[in-house]
């Protein structure tokens, strides 16, 4: 199944670049600069899936006491940093080519800043402490508060006035249906990407737990 997965997400990245780079064409105002928005927005929707998944398995955590969805939350958030990074900087780059400089404080770019410095901290919590029973529950607490930083940042395009394009209601840039497309299959190929890369670093962190428990019985054995 991860191996399909793996496959898919290759074979859409390949696709998918392709329809935004060669098949699409320059948008009517912003040119070719508005391809960005390609790596951007599907960068942004994962960041968003991430930390609510994370959240979510922290609530099953503290309601089942089950360490495979602590596991999943702490996975999931590792991975909604990364492209968290990604929707940041490519936000940056296109600030700097659309309004002259890569930070003015946007209420989009500042509420995205701080959802991922709550999420860094979130990370940074859990590897500071030792006692995995308080670090999977604290954590989870932890976890389910700093959400509130996710639905500040997806609606601060309503709630403040904002410089961002809002390409979902049409404001700022004009999409055709060949963009459209291509933004459509870029956005589902990032999310098999993601359920692979969350499946694998389940996997990895599982592995890990094992090889810390063996190596306690045998020094309780030894």
């Amino acid at each position: 199944m991860r191996r399909n997965l793996l496959y898919f997400a290759v074979c859409g990245s390949i696709a998918a670049s392709y329809l935004a780079l060669v098949f699409a064409p320059p948008e009517a105002t912003m040119g070719d600069l508005y391809r960005i928005l390609y790596v951007h927005l599907p960068a942004a929707w994962i960041c968003y899936l991430a930390f609510t998944l994370s959240m979510i398995c922290s609530v099953l955590f503290l309601m089942r006491r089950e360490s495979r969805y602590d596991t999943l939350a702490g996975a999931s958030a590792v991975l909604g940093l990364v492209f968290g990074a990604v929707t940041l900087v490519t936000g940056s780059i296109w600030a700097k080519a659309a309004w002259g400089t890569y930070w003015n404080w946007d209420p989009r770019e500042t509420t995205t800043l701080v959802l991922w410095v709550a999420y860094l901290g979130y990370i940074a919590l859990k590897l500071s402490l030792e006692n995995e029973e308080r670090k999977a529950v604290i954590g989870s607490v932890y976890n389910i508060l700093a959400f509130v930083t996710v639905p500040l940042s997806y609606f601060s395009l309503l709630l403040f006035p904002t410089l961002h394009p809002q390409v979902v209601s049409g404001s700022g840039i004009a999409l055709s249906p060949p963009m459209t497309l291509a933004l459509a299959l870029n956005v589902v190929s990032a999310t098999v990407l993601f359920a692979y890369l969350l499946g694998a670093a389940v996997t990895v962190q599982s592995l890990e737990r094992r090889v810390e428990s063996l190596q306690y019985l045998r020094e309780e054995g030894g």
